[in-house]
């Protein structure tokens, strides 16, 4: 029976397996880490990092579907990376003088993770002040 435990544990393995049994030649090289961090990748990180954090904030206080106010957080992140793959492959074969690609998509996957860490760390925070706040009262 799969649990949701073991879930971070087999993407992990999954991720792994691709990183080591992709080809050489299949890997894109990047001159240095500075050349791929560049101004609009931070623009990529910016957007989809609000994109994923609104998302998933408005999904956790959401009560109409009780499925997504319970998964907000993959629900939020898959619905991003659905979102970064649209346009990307939107820019590439529709959009005249757009060139979608993978270092954009990547920079839009790991905005989404920088959304969902900064909801998190928000969300830890609010808990702590409601709870400290009781103690007070």
């Amino acid at each position: 029976m799969f649990k949701k435990p073991l879930l971070p544990g087999i993407i992990w393995t999954l991720l792994i397996a691709l990183a080591t049994l992709t080809p050489g030649n299949f890997i894109p090289k990047i001159t240095t880490f500075i050349d791929w961090l560049s101004p609009d990748k931070l623009v990529h990180l910016f957007l989809f990092g609000t994109y994923a954090y609104l998302l998933i904030e408005g999904l956790s206080r959401q009560s109409r579907y009780a499925f997504l106010q319970k998964h907000p957080v993959i629900t939020g992140i898959m619905l991003g990376i659905v979102f970064a793959f649209f346009t990307e492959a939107m820019q590439k074969f529709v959009i005249p003088g757009r060139n979608g690609n993978i270092y954009d998509f990547l920079a839009d996957i790991l905005g989404c993770f920088l959304g969902y860490t900064i909801w998190l760390i928000v969300r830890r925070n609010e808990k702590k002040n409601l709870h400290s706040s009781k103690n007070y009262n």
